[in-house]
C-alpha cells in the first residue's frame, strides 16, 4: 500500500499555514506512560547517575547503542562490536566513503555529542531551524553529494520489495512546511506564539516528551532533505526531548533507538498511521520505547549497586566466589550446579549449603531440572 502526504495535521487560518497535530493530550493512556517516564526518570535521579561508578560505562554503551540501531534502522549491516572498535578508533583514525558503514556510525557519534553540548532547556536557539539543518548536515557528513539545507527534489520511500510505501509531499512545499512546524514548536514549549509574544499561556505547553513524539513523526513525515531523514528525526527528537529539565541530566545515558529497531515494524506502521491523521498509536509506541529504554538503565543501576551489597554480605569464601561467578550472568539466565562442581575446590556438601545460601539471599532460585538455577539478581 502506498501512503500519499494528506495534510492532515496541517490547516490554514487565513492565508497562514498551521501545524495542528491531531491528537488528545489528556487520553488516559498517553497520560499513564508519560506518568511510568517521570517515575523513571525520579527514580534515575534518586539513584544519583551523575556520581555512580557505572556512569562512565552506561554512557559509552548508550551512545555506542545509538549509533548502532539508529544506522541499522538505515539497512548498516555492521554488528554491535563492530560499531564499538568504530567507538574507540574514530577520533584517531579518518574514515572516507569507501569505508561507508564506519563513516555512518562515526558521524552519529559526532551529531550525539554536539547535542549533549546544547541547552534547549535554557535557550530556544539551542534546537531551531539552523540547528535541525546542521544536526542532518552532520549526519550525512561525506555520504552525500547533495547541497545542504532542505531538498530541491522529490522523494520517495520504498519497502524492501522495491515499492513506493509513502510518497512525501513536494519539495515547494517543505519550507512552508517546515515553518509551521518551528512555530508551532516554538508556542508548545514556551506557551507563547512567537518570539516577540510576552505573554506566556500554559495551556498551550506541551509535555516535553510529548513534543519530542511529534517531532520524530513530523519530520518524517515531510521528509525535508534529499537524504538522512530517519537518522535526522530520531537525532532532532532526542534534541527537543531535553527541554525536560531532569530528562537533560541523563540526557546520553539512554537508547530509545534500541526499541525502535526491537519493534521495527510497529515502529513503521504507527509512523504510517500518524501520516494519515491518527497520532495516538505512534505516541504511545514511542513512549513505551521511551520507558524500556529508561527501565534498562534503572535496572543497570540497580544491578550494580545489589551485587556490591551481596559482596559486602558474603564477605568471604566459597559463597562469595559462587556469587562472582553468577554475577557474571543476566538475570534470567539458567545454570547447572556443574558449574561449581567443576571450578571450585569445595566439597558437594559445601556447595550445596552455599547454594541454600544464594537462594536465602535472593539472587539465585531453583530451575525446571535437577541441579539447575536461575539467576534472579533483581527480581
Amino acid at each position: 500500500m502506498t501512503y500519499t502526504f494528506s495534510s492532515e495535521h496541517f490547516v490554514y487560518e487565513g492565508d497562514r499555514l498551521v501545524y495542528r497535530p491531531h491528537f488528545n493530550p489528556f487520553d488516559y493512556e498517553i497520560q499513564q506512560l508519560i506518568l511510568e517516564a517521570e517515575r523513571n526518570i525520579g527514580a534515575l535521579a534518586r539513584l544519583g547517575l551523575k556520581s555512580h561508578p557505572l556512569k562512565p560505562t552506561i554512557l559509552r554503551n548508550s551512545l555506542v547503542r545509538t549509533a548502532h540501531f539508529t544506522t541499522k534502522i538505515e539497512q548498516n549491516k555492521l554488528k554491535y562490536k563492530e560499531v564499538e572498535q568504530v567507538y574507540q578508533t574514530y577520533k584517531k583514525n579518518p574514515l572516507t566513503i569507501k569505508q561507508k558503514a564506519q563513516l555512518e556510525v562515526k558521524n552519529v557519534f559526532e551529531t550525539y555529542e554536539f547535542i549533549y553540548d546544547l541547552d534547549p532547556s535554557r535557550d530556544f536557539s539551542d534546537m531551531d531551524e539552523p540547528i535541525f539543518k546542521k544536526i542532518q548536515h552532520l549526519l550525512m557528513n561525506d555520504l552525500t553529494n547533495y547541497p545542504d539545507g532542505y531538498r530541491q527534489i522529490p522523494v520517495a520511500l520504498q519497502d524492501n520489495d522495491g515499492h513506493i510505501s509513502y510518497q512525501p509531499p513536494a519539495f515547494t512545499q517543505v519550507p512552508i512546511l517546515m515553518n509551521a512546524f518551528f512555530s508551532w514548536l516554538y508556542t508548545s514549549v514556551s506557551g507563547c506564539l512567537h518570539a516577540y509574544d510576552s505573554e506566556i499561556i500554559n495551556e498551550r505547553k506541551l509535555h516535553p516528551l510529548l513534543i519530542s513524539g511529534i517531532t520524530l513523526h513530523l519530520v518524517g513525515y515531510v521528509h525535508p532533505f534529499p537524504d538522512g531523514n530517519g537518522r535526522t528525526a530520531r537525532a532532532f527528537s532526542t534534541l527537543v526531548g531535553l527541554i525536560h529539565n531532569d530528562l537533560a541530566k541523563i540526557k546520553d545515558a539512554f537508547s530509545v533507538e534500541e526499541y525502535f529497531d526491537k519493534r521495527i515494524e510497529d515502529y513503521y506502521d504507527t509512523l504510517m498511521l500518524a501520516t494519515q491523521g491518527d497520532l495516538k498509536p505512534f505516541l504511545v509506541f514511542y513512549l513505551e520505547c521511551v520507558n524500556a529504554s529508561l527501565t534498562k538503565v534503572l535496572n543497570e543501576l540497580q544491578r550494580y549497586d545489589r551485587i556490591k551489597h551481596i559482596r559486602e554480605i558474603l564477605g568471604k569464601g566459597h559463597a562469595k566466589t559462587m556469587f562472582e561467578l553468577i554475577a557474571r550472568m543476566d538475570d534470567g539466565e539458567v545454570f547447572h550446579r556443574e558449574l561449581f562442581d567443576d571450578t571450585l575446590d569445595a566439597s558437594s556438601s559445601s556447595i550445596a549449603k552455599n547454594l541454600s545460601k544464594l537462594k536465602d539471599l535472593g539472587v539465585i532460585r531453583s530451575g525446571e531440572n535437577r541441579g539447575e538455577y536461575t539467576i534472579c539478581i533483581l527480581d
